[in-house]
């Protein structure tokens, strides 16, 4: 199961930059299950999916849904790895521009500089 978890992420990855987001969602959909399926509670795997599923979201303009996976995302990454490593970083750089879509640009802001900080500190 976890060959399909890995081959449909990146499908997905292909999808979203051919600007096939339908099919980019859906694949990154089914990775999320085939992972969470295979892990009890968090895991790299489950975070870096929900990820992509939230970039694909953001990028069809579902900025609301985005943002709920990339939240989880977040929040699983940093009891994961803790707060200054590079993969909590990169979530804070997906979600910046969900924020600033939706006009929060002070949360927006502040997704940027703490990535900017993890990054100064690697």
């Amino acid at each position: 199961h976890m060959f399909v978890a890995h081959v449909s992420t990146s499908l997905g990855e292909v999808y979203a930059r051919q600007g096939r987001l339908e099919e980019a969602v859906r694949m990154h959909k089914l990775a999320l299950r085939v992972y969470r399926r295979a892990s009890e509670g968090d895991s790299a795997d489950v975070a870096m999916a929900l990820s992509s599923l939230g970039s694909a979201l953001h990028r069809q303009g579902l900025s609301d849904r985005a943002l709920k996976k990339l939240k989880e995302a977040y929040e699983m990454s940093r009891r994961l790895f803790g707060d200054d490593d590079y993969r909590v970083a990169t979530v804070c750089n997906k979600m910046a521009p969900v924020l600033l879509g939706q006009g929060r640009v002070a949360e927006s802001l502040a997704m940027n500089e703490k990535a900017l900080d993890i990054e100064r500190r690697a």
